[in-house]
């Protein structure tokens, strides 16, 4: 196994690589007997950085053991394998299945939707080269919630949803705010307000922290560049190191690109 790109000075090369781990449970689980054959990981999305790497890495993991096996495999059979593997199929649904999902678990399945965009709307990040250990960021967060804070992200969670589906794009400020998880988490990243107020100050529709971070993402109706690149000269006035990318929401999910070549190598 080869990795470039993200990652490949700290990825894994053996079987417990993340890729790797899930191609071989999927095996299991179906019945295949996986060929000899060298891998190479080409990463695209940042590590350790709220963006969902270990999503994709199990995804393409997945699909990687269904077009050896020569099968066909269920959408939904997919996902619920992925989210096992994951532990939850917030991360995995838009992977596999592509563009905006609303997803939950539900009596040992994931009930998924997905949500038709309005309009378009481009997503501005900034990334720290800082990461944000998941386990870390899941530790600050309270066991206990208060009622207040629970109704007022139930009712911000619901108003993003309806933003981006009727186009009411003016909502999406208010959508975008929590109580829940971004206010213990400043803890960790304190940059965090301040990447904020330079995101909106520069025209971003709503903000917010990338999963658990450190990755901070902001909403923008059209070019995300000049927002993405305000969040990065704030963080350096604040000595913060980090890059800023521009991305948008994908309708296509995880597909085989080449698969005659593939195949070809697979033989």
């Amino acid at each position: 196994m080869l990795v470039e790109g993200e990652g490949a000075d700290r990825l894994t090369l053996g079987d417990r690589n993340l890729l790797y781990r899930s191609m071989t449970t999927a095996a299991r689980r179906w019945g295949i007997e996986l060929p000899p054959a060298r891998l190479l990981c080409s990463n695209a999305v940042p590590l350790s950085r709220g963006l969902g790497s270990s999503s994709a890495a199990i995804v393409a993991g997945l699909l990687i053991a269904a077009r050896v096996g020569r099968q066909e495999r269920p959408l939904d059979e997919l996902l619920h394998l992925a989210s096992e593997i994951e532990g939850h199929p917030d991360n995995v649904a838009p992977a596999l299945l592509g563009g905006l999902q609303v997803c939950a678990l539900a009596d040992g399945k994931v009930a998924h939707v997905r949500v038709p965009l309005a309009r378009p709307i481009t997503v501005a990040l900034f990334v720290p080269d800082v990461p944000m250990p998941t386990r870390e960021a899941r530790g600050v967060i309270p066991r206990r919630i208060d009622l207040h804070d629970a109704v007022y992200n139930i009712s911000r969670a619901c108003l993003l949803v309806a933003a981006l589906a009727t186009g009411d794009f003016a909502a999406i400020r208010v959508g975008t705010q929590d109580m829940l998880h971004q206010p213990p988490r400043m803890r960790l990243f304190p940059t965090m307000p301040v990447l904020f107020h330079a995101a909106l100050e520069a025209g971003a529709l709503g903000v917010y922290l990338s999963g658990a971070g450190s990755t901070v993402a902001a909403f923008v109706g059209g070019d995300g560049w000049p927002v993405a690149n305000a969040m990065a000269e704030a963080a350096a006035r604040d000595d913060v190191t980090g890059r800023p990318l521009v991305t948008a929401v994908r309708d296509l999910g995880a597909t085989i690109a080449d698969e005659q070549k593939f195949f070809a190598d697979s033989d």
